[in-house]
């Protein structure tokens, strides 16, 4: 009996030596890899330094301010007068039936100048107008779009990388799990059951680590394509996600959404244009007037004129222009109210949702993850007193594993609900004030 113990305690201080000096070549490994990544790192990119360089590079919404520029020198071109035609001729003329014919040069000057009529001049103005102002609208709606689509990718990004850092932290719980178990298998402690169950949970552990550094890879190219434009070498993101927001009431917010969605402002200064052309055209069909100035010179005389030009509308009253103008303006008016109920409904099932994610938050943190930590705990207790098995104590290693996943996910979704909240009342390139989640949460040291 002596014997066997002493054989025993030989055994756990070899494995103890063996695993404290792999864990010495573990330390160096990680301090080696921290200095060269510490010497290659970019910079950290927080979400306002994100959206700046999105607006600012990126192609599309340079473009669509470009537009804009295009669109007010369409307004200039509808505020200018219309432009004096100038004409003329030269010749000879020479008498006949005269004795002493008289010859000469002949040359005459004909000035034409069209008068517009001032109702459908006003009208064309006030169309430009309101086309510049849907423009400048629209802009916004595509910046507000593509702060939103920076926005979403920036909060994934911090999702996989949260579920990265945790699928990292469950591989190394997990090969100390299967390290103990191998141990005590070694010493006769623990059957071969035992060790095959660790087994399989440290590949399933391993196999989530690699599909997590994937899909942080995979938000990393998600997060570039939002942003619109190259992110300087070895970048990375700084910040968390947000496990509580603070909104306005949803009557505030639905009027600030009736009163600032660049959509609405856009479908409402194109109705206003459709019905200032509805109003040009039918101004265009009172006579149009041109002043007309001209001056003959011939050898025996000279001539001076003036006069004036009208078209009368009698042929061509318009009637194809107007029905067309009257059609586009009432489509833009129903446009505009089917936008305007489509986006009341749209705040409110969003709004819902964003209640639902708060609170799905708020008990997630305050208490499923506080009891399945509690309920891991308990079961690895149980485990080294040998009241419980292994599989009791890896099934509370993967519920809670699955609540912090839970978590994690309910914030992002809480962050992605916030976020289109925003883009609907055109808010997006502002920050609301959120509280950090500061660390991820940890499984408890063995």
């Amino acid at each position: 009996m002596f014997t066997n113990d002493l054989i025993l305690s030989a055994r756990l201080l070899m494995a103890r030596h063996t695993a404290k000096r792999g864990f010495h070549a573990a330390w160096m490994a990680v301090l080696v890899l921290w200095v060269s990544s510490s010497v290659q790192a970019g910079p950290s990119l927080n979400l306002d330094e994100l959206i700046n360089i999105g607006l600012n590079e990126n192609a599309y919404v340079l473009a669509s301010r470009e537009q804009v520029v295009a669109a007010k020198g369409d307004a200039t071109t509808a505020r200018a007068y219309p432009n004096p035609e100038v004409g003329g001729q030269l010749g000879r003329s020479k008498e006949r039936n005269t004795l002493t014919p008289a010859s000469g040069q002949v040359y005459n000057i004909a000035l034409a100048q069209p008068i517009e009529i001032p109702m459908v001049r006003s009208s064309r103005i006030d169309a430009a107008d309101e086309i510049v102002k849907a423009t400048e609208a629209n802009r916004q709606s595509f910046e507000d779009d593509t702060v939103a689509r920076i926005k979403l990718a920036y909060y994934e990004l911090l999702r996989r990388e949260a579920e990265s850092a945790a699928a990292e932290e469950d591989l190394t719980l997990t090969l100390q799990i299967r390290d103990r178990i191998a141990l005590r298998h070694q010493v006769g402690e623990s059957p071969r059951f035992d060790l095959i169950r660790a087994d399989t949970e440290m590949l399933n552990a391993r196999k989530n680590s690699d599909a997590a550094r994937l899909r942080v890879e995979q938000s990393r190219a998600n997060l570039r394509l939002a942003v619109g434009h190259p992110l300087p070498e070895g970048w990375s993101v700084k910040g968390s996600l947000p496990n509580k927001i603070t909104l306005p009431p949803k009557e505030k917010l639905k009027a600030e959404l009736l009163a600032r969605n660049p959509v609405l402002m856009k479908t409402e200064a194109e109705q206003r244009a459709a019905e200032h052309r509805l109003s040009m055209e039918k101004s265009m069909r009172l006579p149009k007037i041109s002043l007309i100035a001209e001056r003959e010179v011939d050898p025996t005389q000279q001539y001076a004129r003036g006069g004036l030009v009208m078209t009368i509308p009698i042929w061509d009253l318009r009637s194809g222009q107007i029905s067309k103008a009257r059609a586009e303006a009432s489509s833009a008016r129903y446009q505009l109210n089917a936008q305007r109920l489509s986006f009341s409904e749209s705040l409110e099932a969003t709004y819902q949702l964003y209640q639902i994610a708060s609170n799905q938050v708020r008990v997630l943190e305050s208490e499923l993850l506080s009891q399945a930590a509690a309920a891991q705990r308990i079961a690895e207790s149980a485990y080294r007193y040998g009241e419980r098995g292994i599989l009791e104590w890896l099934d509370a290693q993967r519920t809670y594993r699955a609540a912090r996943n839970e978590l994690i996910a309910a914030r992002f979704d809480l962050a992605t609900v916030a976020v289109e909240i925003d883009r609907l009342r055109s808010i997006s390139n502002q920050n609301q004030p959120v509280t950090p989640t500061g660390q991820n949460p940890q499984l408890p040291d063995l």
